[in-house]
């Protein structure tokens, strides 16, 4: 039992590579992991990449943040966060958070194109107001207005509220309404942006500053699994 431990908290193998590996039946090792060991399988999140030097950046970061804070209550809500993302026309679907419950497997397919039109949209907002949305286009000789691409390397996203919430929000309510073309993806999400209340948008900021508060007990790392 405890190679069959030791396969499954390594998180390189799957049960059934695990069987494999040990010589024993799949049905054995699972038994074994879920009965006897009691383990549970978790799905790996994906996280922005932390350089070393970046850990000791976040924490200083945090560390002056609170200082500003501290001379003034209200800086944190007076900030301007920007940012850029993509919004694709047929929007995304996370084949490992979707399923279907029925009593047999329906062989259901989604269906999109290889290459979907998208939009590049920027924002830029307070704990009080939303600026936008502007996008990143350019006038073509022949076919209308071309979408530009933008370079964004953040190395924090998951410190900024426009990563950590509002993308994912607008995204999701944008997705909703199905807009059929171009012009629809734009307006609808020009509609949601122009919806979100400014008691959201503090919420928003507020959850920046409580992710702040993780980074010292995370050693400037990563701070979703404090949040969770």
């Amino acid at each position: 039992m405890e190679a069959i431990a030791s396969e499954a908290a390594s998180g390189t193998s799957s049960a059934p590579e695990a069987a494999r590996r040990l010589g024993l039946p799949p049905s054995s090792v699972h038994n074994i992991l879920r009965r006897i060991l009691q383990l549970y399988p978790y799905k790996l999140q994906s996280c922005h990449q932390l350089l070393p030097a970046d850990t000791s950046q976040r924490e200083a970061f945090a560390k002056w943040a609170f200082s500003k804070m501290e001379q003034d209550p209200t800086w944190v809500f007076n900030i301007l966060w920007t940012d850029e993302a993509h919004f694709s026309l047929h929007g995304d679907v996370n084949n490992h958070n979707c399923r279907i419950w029925v009593t047999s497997n329906p062989r259901e397919y989604t269906q999109k194109p290889l290459h979907s039109p998208k939009v590049t949209a920027w924002c830029g907002f307070t704990g009080s107001f939303i600026i936008g949305t502007f996008f990143f286009e350019t006038q073509g000789p022949v076919n209308g207005w071309i979408t530009e691409t933008v370079l964004m390397a953040p190395r924090s996203p998951d410190l900024t509220p426009a990563d950590f919430w509002l993308w994912g929000y607008l995204k999701s309510r944008v997705n909703l309404s199905g807009p059929s073309s171009l012009s629809e993806l734009k307006d609808a999400i020009r509609r949601e942006v122009s919806s979100i209340h400014p008691d959201t948008l503090q919420s928003a900021v507020g959850g920046f500053v409580t992710r702040l508060e993780c980074l010292h007990p995370c050693g400037g790392g990563h701070v979703e699994h404090i949040l969770v």
